[in-house]
């Protein structure tokens, strides 16, 4: 199994284990949540996959682990709420969800 460092989870899939597997991509993401190392920065949008079942089972899975984490979900935001330059655009999850990058970042990827 690799070792996971710093996490910032914002694809679709990855809450879900979704995606396809492969060679690539053998074990799915939520399966490896026990291996996750590091902190796990986990912002989603509520209209958004993953759903907000599969949301909440990562959350799940990162509390039986007792893992270190932030999440945040947003109510009325989609798929890339936080892209200025797409229609599903909003504003004030965006400016949030930059605020709480920015702060995770200072404060988990210390020397």
């Amino acid at each position: 199994m690799p070792s996971l460092d710093l996490c910032f989870a914002v694809l679709s899939g990855v809450a879900s284990g979704s995606f396809s597997l492969a060679a690539a991509r053998p074990v799915a993401a939520i399966d490896m949540v026990a291996h996750l190392s590091r902190p796990l920065l986990a912002l989603w949008g509520e209209d958004a996959n993953p759903s907000p079942a599969h949301a909440a089972r990562l959350q799940e899975e990162l509390n039986k682990h007792h893992k270190t984490y932030e999440y945040q979900v947003y109510a009325d935001a989609g798929h890339a709420f936080f892209a200025d330059y797409r229609p599903t655009y909003r504003a004030d999850p965006a400016q949030d969800m930059w605020r709480r990058l920015l702060l995770f970042y200072e404060n988990h990827l210390k020397d």
